[in-house]
């Protein structure tokens, strides 16, 4: 996500109003568009990573939504929709039927052909969203119909087009189609500012794509464009990672030295610069040159280096995969056969989580070839059915009667093939609505027990000390009823007491009103009681202390002092 930029963002904020207000100014047409385009691209810049606290999401996007309204801005509300999706897939940090409300109020927004650029982008939003959740069957699609719009859109009113093209590049290369991947990128390119950190990102990426396809040589075209483009915004970083690039195709070559020499500057400038997973990947290259080379005790060094960067991750399983079996082979190399058994096994450990893993992309992979193949089955049923209907149409003028009636159905079936066409995005909506309405309805009915179980404690604490007042003012007048006036005061403060059953009770509906906010303060005070924790929760209902001293079964000043000392353990930790 863009990192937090407010204030910046209410002053294009203010510049937005400006130019729709007065739209007689003396700007050209061209410069207009620029501005707004500008100022609709820094609004999507906003930040919206605010973890889980999605009350603090909705105030921050506030602003762009009354600004949207106010001046009746389809670009501006249609970003504030974009926004919030991005918004509440990093709170879920899954696919969740709120995001995708938000993509389809977005998408029915812009359904206009003059909005037709910021259809294909919500698209491709819509697509990468559910690809980076590996969701690839849901995304496909979306990526599609994007495509199938690229004839139509003008590349020059797509907003950020260098990062949402660049979305549709990283899905077209994973599901293996590297043409398509380049040909967004090429695109995109001539956006990237010269030098930036985008432009080197993007050139090296075409590299990468070329030489999945085997174009070595024009891999090594964008690679020496990328190295340029790094020197000249002094980018050491990117400098390393395109160095190591450049190695694996001199390597592919047969230029063994050229690539070992290459591999050695990519290791030194990752290192010197904390890209700890570049360097991984390059010594691991650089242990199998030294294999192949008869130089075992080199490649031994560069895979414990190469390990010694990898984290318990899954997406590092096969570099930890290839480690094992250049171990095996170092091991075979020096005779031995003990260390090579033992690096084989664990080799073939990490393979078959390897397998399962690569069995379940090559299915992604699969699906997307059935899904392009059946919605090109559908662009070649609607040709036909447009050829049928001008024939229709020819037969209007000869029986004219005839006619009337077959338009009738044409339009039915018009109608049917939309629905169908959409049925695909929009098949789970209605269940998804119900879902969340099933949530809502819980979270509401959790919220109205415990604002009832406050409500009542308040109410109970108020008649508890009513009739203290009551005590006190009669003792003089009945003293020999006060053991029995104590008495029915100790009753009613018994009933008021929170048992062990009723604490059960109460945490498991305050956590789920308030889901992680005990976890989240056991995180920060490890050391705090059970105790505590229930005391914080009282104080987090807004309870007077003379409530929280009846629940607690202590006094108001024990009540104080517990205050005080939960406070004092918490400035100490």
């Amino acid at each position: 996500m863009m990192k937090p930029r407010p204030r910046k963002l209410n002053l294009f904020l203010i510049f937005v109003m400006l130019l729709l207000a007065y739209p007689s100014c003396s700007l050209s047409a061209q410069t207009k568009g620029e501005e707004e385009m500008a100022a609709l691209e820094e609004v999507l810049g906003t930040n919206v990573n605010f973890n889980s606290d999605t009350l603090a999401l909705v105030a921050r996007l506030d602003s762009v939504k009354l600004l949207a309204e106010a001046e009746r801005s389809v670009p501006l509300k249609w970003a504030y929709y974009m926004l919030m999706a991005d918004g509440f897939s990093i709170a879920f940090d899954r696919v969740n039927p709120i995001t995708d409300r938000y993509y389809r109020l977005a998408r029915e927004l812009v359904s206009s052909p003059k909005t037709r650029e910021l259809l294909q982008v919500g698209l491709m939003r819509q697509g990468y969203y559910h690809f980076i959740y590996r969701d690839v069957s849901r995304a496909i699609p979306f990526f599609l119909r994007a495509d199938d719009m690229d004839q139509e859109v003008d590349l020059g009113k797509v907003p950020n087009i260098t990062e949402n093209y660049g979305f549709a590049a990283g899905f077209y290369s994973f599901i293996g189609n590297q043409a398509k991947a380049r040909e967004y990128l090429q695109k995109a390119l001539p956006f990237a500012k010269n030098p930036s950190r985008k432009r080197i990102d993007m050139l090296n990426s075409l590299g990468v794509y070329s030489v999945k396809d085997s174009l070595l040589e024009e891999g090594n075209r964008y690679f020496k464009l990328a190295i340029a483009a790094a020197k000249s915004a002094h980018d050491s970083v990117w400098m390393g990672i395109i160095t190591g690039n450049i190695a694996d195709i001199e390597r592919k070559k047969g230029n063994r030295e050229l690539a070992i020499k290459l591999l050695l500057e990519n290791v030194s400038l990752s290192r010197k610069f904390g890209e700890t997973q570049d360097a991984m990947r390059a010594n691991l290259e650089l242990a199998n040159m030294y294999i192949a080379k008869g130089e075992p005790e080199k490649a031994r060094g560069h895979v414990l280096d190469a390990q010694a960067d990898m984290a318990q991750k899954p997406y590092y399983l096969p570099y930890m995969m290839e480690s094992k079996r250049l171990l095996s082979k170092v091991a075979g190399i020096q005779k031995n056969p003990q260390e090579e058994l033992k690096y084989i096994k664990e080799y073939l450990q990490l393979k078959d989580s390897m397998d399962e893993k690569l069995d379940f992309e090559k299915l992604q992979k699969v699906a997307y070839q059935w899904e392009v193949q059946r919605y090109a089955q559908g662009l070649e049923n609607e040709g036909l059915r447009r050829r049928k209907d001008l024939q229709t149409y020819i037969y209007f003028f000869i029986f004219i009667v005839l006619g009337l009636a077959l338009i009738l159905l044409l339009v039915n079936r018009s109608k049917n093939r939309i629905m169908y066409m959409n049925a695909a995005l929009e098949r789970d909506q209605l269940e998804l609505s119900y879902e969340k309405q099933l949530v809502d309805h819980e979270l509401e009915a959790l919220n109205r027990s415990l604002q009832e179980f406050t409500d009542t404690i308040k109410q109970n604490d108020l008649t508890i000390q009513r009739f203290r007042n009551e005590v006190i003012q009669n003792l003089d007048h009945f003293p020999d009823r006060q053991e029995l006036f104590n008495d029915s005061l100790n009753k009613m403060l018994e009933k008021q007491v929170m048992t062990e059953e009723r604490w059960v009770k109460f945490n498991d509906i305050f956590e789920r009103v308030y889901p992680g906010y005990l976890a989240k303060e056991k995180e920060a005070y490890p050391r705090l009681t059970d105790y505590d924790f229930r005391l914080i929760s009282l104080m987090k209902l807004g309870l007077s202390n003379r409530s929280m001293a009846d629940l607690l079964g202590i006094t108001l000043e024990g009540v104080k002092k517990a205050k005080q000392r939960l406070k004092k353990k918490m400035e100490r930790q």
